[in-house]
């Protein structure tokens, strides 16, 4: 048993011991009537007792107790252990050991790395939510102040805690199935994204570490928005409105970020509010008045970023040249999706191509150390452009990755060389090879993301099975794709097995594709809820077990199923219910709710409010919602405007638009062009246009040719 848990009880049992022994010796003295009395007051002073203890021994900020667990760290599992073997706590663990960039030095007065702290808004959340426990996420631009604002809140909380800081992705999880004790302890996740591949941390091991109603044990995580919002759309739309696993992600790292909102996830800016400036202004430390007249983030600037550019991207000489050439190198291995730290005879291998011309085959090169040295140099005494690791590693700095995807320095205009993809490939494990794919994909090499995904695919990985599949559907390899999604959804895959069940609905295989839905639906996968939903409407006497699977997604707020489900109760006379759901799709920016919305309402006579809804659906270019667009402004008079939609519905091939636009021509004269819209849209076999044609053409005369 914990110690603290011992003191606790010992306590309470004291207490209690304290105030009943007295109690019942005077209540045997003075009799029943006034006993009854005493009773309660003496309980209440024993409740107020067990809460005192109680606080006494829990309260975040309380040190907790000397003694040290019996259990020892497993070999490896965690950085930063003191000399007895055991996490250090919090005071105990210098800030730049945890990520916090050191600044900049503007003078020789200054003795320390970091300058005085600037409070920044998020601070009262973030208190909160470390008082609390649980998990919260910090994120915001590279070099925002991320890791500083984390480190001064559990320094200021929870200083006598143990500080757990993970040694790889899978840790944790080793730690607790090694039997470890987690308690009264502070878990540092720094750039949370490497912590959440298969075998990290994920919800089940967030449940372990931090139930619900557990204060002593706090997760604070950071990241970065760019991982944030590829984490937050860890699905993105791929050919044909399928869904392509990004980066490599699986569902439960998208499904533990999810969970994180609220006041539970806190932005960290670059710039400061004006309240913020007026503390920083307090603290008269000259770093900080620099900061604040520079122009740039107040945080990037103390932590060297705009000087780490420069370094970069401007400068001669050999060792410039070989230095930015390997900083380039390792620039582009993370662009290209490899997260972990490169090794140095990888950077070796790709550096030269990013020397300039002139430098490419000289044999007097500073040697690859002098360029990792100088590339490792810390800029302003802050941050370096290249950070090293164990066995000899490197990473690019991550000021340099984001100013890079946002169109800024030496590499901004340029793709990722073949030779950065290949050798990567070379190297890469079967998950940093789904993931190397999924960052080709996205840059357009295909070529390059389908043999990733190949290469992970043929070792067992099932998102890259997934994507596989997705990709070649996009180039028409239909049959090919099949055998992949097959493969993943064997492994109860929920995207492949939907994915399967809509490339066997387009052939008609209804029926398997039907067994296909149901195992994915199962599993809580509301496209195919959807899907099957949709299949089972299509198939006639079902639409009492359609409409069930659509209010399943639906009520998941699923944009499609509500629309759906809108659609299905509309044609079965629901008119309200119908209103209501189109209307919850219809505000998620959905263009066939929109247009199913408008056309509800102008059945039953809200004539302004449905040409409100149809015209933003039309300006998603939605044919139906152009043509009832140009439908309602000519029976309004608003010619020109009905010919513009008319025009642009019956340009996409639609063919009542086609016969509106003939008709709409004819009544103001341009019957020629009339006619050869209404001739269009009759070659489809549309029976008003046909009729229309024969009218027209014997207004000129040629009803012999119209009953041809």
């Amino acid at each position: 048993m914990p110690a603290r848990r011992q003191l606790r009880q010992i306590v309470l049992l004291l207490s209690s011991v304290a105030v009943i022994a007295p109690l019942v010796y005077f209540l045997v003295k003075q009799g029943l009537d006034r006993a009854e009395k005493i009773t309660s007051i003496a309980f209440g002073l024993l409740g107020a007792v067990g809460l005192i203890a109680s606080w006494l021994t829990t309260r975040p900020g309380k040190k907790p107790g000397t003694a040290s667990p019996p259990e020892s760290v497993p070999l490896g599992c965690l950085l930063h252990l003191r000399d007895d073997g055991q996490p250090p706590l919090v005071e105990q663990v210098d800030p730049l050991d945890l990520g916090v960039k050191p600044a900049i030095d503007t003078t020789d007065r200054h003795d320390q790395d970091l300058p005085p702290y600037v409070p920044r808004t998020g601070d009262d959340d973030l208190e909160w939510a470390i008082a609390e426990g649980g998990i919260v996420l910090l994120h915001g631009k590279a070099a925002a102040g991320k890791s500083r604002s984390a480190f001064e809140a559990i320094h200021r909380l929870r200083p006598h805690h143990q500080l757990l800081i993970p040694a790889y992705a899978g840790a944790l999880k080793d730690l607790v199935e090694a039997g470890y004790p987690i308690n009264y302890a502070v878990v540092w996740l720094d750039d949370l994204e490497r912590f959440l591949t298969p075998g990290g941390i994920d919800q089940a091991l967030l449940q372990r570490l931090c139930p619900s109603g557990r204060g002593d044990v706090v997760v604070v995580a950071t990241i970065r928005d760019e991982e944030l919002s590829r984490l937050d759309h860890a699905a993105t739309r791929g050919g044909q409105g399928q869904e392509l696993i990004t980066a490599g992600l699986d569902e439960a790292a998208a499904k533990l970020v999810a969970q994180i909102r609220g006041r539970r996830r806190i932005p960290v800016s670059q710039h400061l509010t004006d309240s913020e400036r007026t503390d920083a202004e307090a603290t008269g430390d000259d770093r900080i008045t620099a900061a604040l007249t520079a122009g740039v983030g107040f945080a990037e600037y103390l932590a060297a970023g705009p000087a780490m550019m420069r370094r970069w991207s401007v400068g001669d000489g050999p060792s410039f040249e070989v230095g930015h050439a390997l900083i380039s190198a390792a620039v582009d291995c993370r662009r290209a999706g490899y997260t972990t730290p490169v090794p140095r005879d990888i950077l070796a291998k790709l550096y030269r191509p990013y020397l300039s011309p002139a430098w490419r085959h000289r044999a007097d090169l500073p040697t690859i150390t002098q360029g990792l040295q100088w590339a490792c140099e810390r800029v302003l005494g802050a941050s370096s452009c290249l950070l090293p690791h164990e066995n000899d590693t490197y990473t690019a700095s991550d000021y340099l990755l984001d100013r890079t995807t946002t169109g800024q320095g030496p590499l901004a205009a340029t793709p990722v060389p073949e030779q950065v993809w290949n050798t990567l490939l070379a190297i890469a494990t079967t998950s940093q090879a789904a993931t190397i794919g999924a960052h080709a994909y996205f840059t357009q090499r295909l070529d390059i993301a389908e043999q990733a995904w190949r290469t992970a695919a043929d070792t067992g990985h099932t998102d890259a099975m997934y994507n596989l599949g997705v990709l070649l559907i996009q180039r028409g390899s239909n049959d090919e794709a099949e055998q992949w999604y097959r493969r993943a959804a064997d492994t109860r895959h929920p995207d492949a097995m939907n994915n399967l069940g809509v490339l066997l609905t387009q052939r008609g295989s209804n029926d398997e594709a039907e067994q296909w839905y149901r195992r994915a639906a199962d599993t809580g996968d509301t496209d195919a809820m959807n899907n099957l939903g949709a299949l089972l409407e299509k198939r006639g006497n079902r639409q009492e077990e359609a409409e069930q699977w659509y209010r399943r997604a639906a009520d998941t707020r699923h944009p499609d199923a509500m629309n759906n489900l809108g659609a299905l109760l509309a044609q079965h006379g629901s008119k309200d219910e119908a209103e209501q759901w189109l209307r919850h799709a219809a505000n998620t920016g959905h263009p066939d709710a929109m247009y199913n919305l408008g056309a509800l309402l102008a059945q039953h006579g809200s004539k302004d409010e449905a040409e409100q809804w149809c015209r933003r659906a039309a300006d998603t270019r939605h044919p139906d919602a152009m043509n009832n667009l140009g439908a309602l402004l000519a029976q309004h008079g608003s010619k020109d405007e009905a010919e513009q939609w008319l025009r642009h519905a019956a340009n996409t091939g639609h063919t009542h638009a086609m016969n509106n636009l003939g008709v709409l021509l004819a009544q103001h004269g341009s019957k020629d062009e009339a006619e050869q819209w209404c001739r269009r849209a009759a070659n489809t076999s549309h029976t008003d246009a046909m009729s229309n044609l024969g009218v027209l053409l014997a207004q000129r005369g040629d009803g012999e040719q119209s009953e041809g």
